[in-house]
């Protein structure tokens, strides 16, 4: 009988949580003491702990697209420095390869390696969104033809050798940004959070004996995998396809990129094939493989096992195929700062591709989550400020209930207006639902907003990049397409001009108002089969138009008090739903 057979459930269950908790207060401690507050307010960091093998164990709510995803940045420190056995007590290492380990450059892990008895037994790990890094254009360009035009790449930087820091990195770093207190400050904060975590890594490990605590973890591990395979074991085996598209690449602004994927079950087995999508580009809108496979594998989560904190265990029956030529395996020097675009169309279409398989478990699609967008300018002491902002917009309709309105990702919250207003020379002039911008269905998707800034200083420009577009987010089962996003300038005359949906460095005046306009989801199931009451009350509360209630839901209104005919629309619905007779779904088709 091994060791691992012997452990009681309840010392598996306190180490389990106790890892789980240590990863939260690697957080706390990340947020508390960053300096920018893409990561102290807008969250867009990842912490957790991993074993000896670079399998993740534990890690804290953050952003989800990081879901055991630093494992990469891991193995590819081992690769980069000649194997594990290289690691000395005290190392700490930078890396933000965006070819092996991490979304883009901006994205900079910290990797601690944890002894016990000089003997190498885990890491502490954290990744956190710089704001800048050098490159073309500040916060990061939507143009760039090469990775150079991004900025600086640590590849497998030793920061701290056995405890020593190491002040020529800082010093490189320091000189190569354009906001160096404030990302120096970032990193003293991630060396914080990964200093926490090995200690208290340490701390269980002394308490249960290493032994013992290697045993947990191994059955950790084969829990979730348990818990994965009885889930995977609910989807039906076959052959599932789903597509959609990207806008543009950035540069060649008539071209959309195809993202195709082709899901396969086979008993205990589930591949994601994107063979299907786009080969290449002449913009940046690439992924890594390994960032690819990792949100393959975020995917199959949040379908299979969506609350239970993840662990490595559950993606052991995933495999991902990527071919050699893709914008799913960007190669050295093709840009990638925005390629995460890419990737949140690949969410939506593996989710869609398998709507029929687990209706119950799909929603449509959403606004496109990462719609980022940067407002830059200078103080009048010269210093550069950056205005990050993610607006939020409509989640796709569910199973059970429409999609969530005005909605950001994972723990990524919403700056606040007293922030913006007082660190920035702007003025939030509007912030609210856009009314049918949420696409129709039995459960309609939840709808975008209006998020007006007031230019208030001279100098400033914009980098921003709104996708889904031309491929606006689709439907399910029935539900129809909804409303794209879109970047607007409005002169102090009123006049707009309407941008692409990705820009760089534009140009903004005093007196201007940049207006994003962002999409709705789409929409759950045939629209006619909603419930009269639910269109009566997004009629009520503005949610939806006379016009979109009429020509999507089949409504009828009295033209006497404007309010739903509920006789005559069940008639008019009844009718309507005898001549589809099994035609296609009224859903946008995916763009070629």
């Amino acid at each position: 009988m091994t060791e691992t057979e012997t452990l009681d459930p309840v010392s598996i269950e306190i180490v389990r949580n106790a890892l789980i908790s240590a990863a939260k207060e690697m957080s706390i401690v990340l947020k508390r003491t960053a300096y920018n507050y893409i990561i102290n307010e807008g969250q867009d960091f990842s912490v957790g702990l991993f074993n000896a093998q670079g399998e993740t164990l534990a890690q804290a709510p953050g952003l989800p697209e990081f879901v055991c995803d630093i494992p990469s940045a891991i193995h590819s420190i081992i690769d980069d420095i000649g194997g594990i056995e290289r690691f000395q007590d005290g190392d700490i290492y930078l890396t933000n390869d965006p070819y092996a380990n991490t979304f883009h450059v901006h994205d900079v892990n910290a990797i601690k390696p944890i002894f016990l008895n000089e003997a190498l037994i885990g890491f502490s790990c954290a990744r956190a969104h710089w704001h800048d890094l050098g490159g073309a254009s500040g916060a990061g360009s939507l143009q760039a033809t090469e990775v150079f035009q991004e900025g600086v790449i640590l590849r497998s930087v030793r920061l701290y050798r056995a405890g020593e820091l190491n002040v020529d990195i800082l010093r490189i770093i320091r000189e190569n940004t354009r906001l160096p207190d404030g990302v120096l400050g970032d990193i003293r904060a991630q060396i914080g959070a990964c200093r926490i975590g090995e200690g208290r890594y340490l701390e269980i490990c002394a308490r249960f004996g290493i032994e013992r605590f290697q045993s947990a973890c191994q059955q950790i591990l084969l829990n979730g995998e348990q818990q994965a395979r009885e889930a995977l074991a609910l989807i039906p085996n076959g052959t599932y396809r789903a597509e959609s598209c990207l806008d543009n690449d950035g540069i060649d602004l008539d071209r959309p990129l195809p993202v195709k994927v082709l899901v396969t079950v086979e008993d205990e087995r589930i591949t994601i094939d994107v063979g299907g999508s786009a080969k290449g580009c002449r913009g940046p809108m690439r992924a890594n493989k390994n960032t690819t496979a990792s949100i393959c594998r975020m995917v199959f989560k949040m379908l299979t096992t969506p609350m239970e904190p993840a662990n490595e265990g559950h993606f052991r029956m995933v495999s991902v195929a990527i071919p050699d030529e893709s914008i799913f395996n960007a190669k050295r020097p093709q840009g990638t700062w925005p390629g995460f675009f890419a990737l949140e169309a690949l969410i939506d279409v593996v989710k869609r591709s398998l709507a029929e398989a687990i209706p119950d478990r799909v929603n449509a699609d959403d606004y496109g989550k990462c719609t980022p967008a940067h407002i830059k300018g200078s103080y009048p002491d010269g210093s550069i400020f950056f205005l990050a902002d993610t607006e939020g917009g409509g989640w796709g309709g569910k199973p059970f209930e429409d999609g969530e309105n005005a909605m950001l990702f994972g723990d990524v919250r919403i700056t606040p207006v007293e922030l913006l207003e007082s660190k920035y020379p702007v003025r939030l002039t509007q912030y609210r639902l856009r009314p049918d911008s949420g696409g129709p269905g039995r459960w309609r998707g939840g709808l975008g907003v209006f998020k007006d800034y007031l230019c208030l200083a001279s100098g400033m420009t914009l980098n921003a990049g709104l996708d889904r577009q031309v491929c606006p987010p689709q439907g399910v089962l029935g539900g129809h397409s909804s409303v794209g996003n879109r970047i607007v300038i409005i002169d102090a005359d009123g006049a707009e001009t309407v941008l692409p949906s990705k820009v760089t460095d534009y140009p903004l005046a005093p007196g201007q108002t940049i207006s994003f306009q962002t999409a709705g989801g789409g929409g759950y199931g045939d629209p006619l089969r909603r419930e009269l009451d639910r269109v009566a009350d997004d009629l009520r509360l503005g949610l939806v138009s006379t016009t979109q209630a009429q020509s999507a839901y089949g409504v009828i209104l009295d033209e006497t008090t404007g309010a739903v005919a509920m006789a005559a629309s069940s008639r008019l619905r009844e009718s309507l739903l005898a001549k589809q007779n099994g035609a296609p779904s009224p859903s946008s088709p995916p763009c070629k």
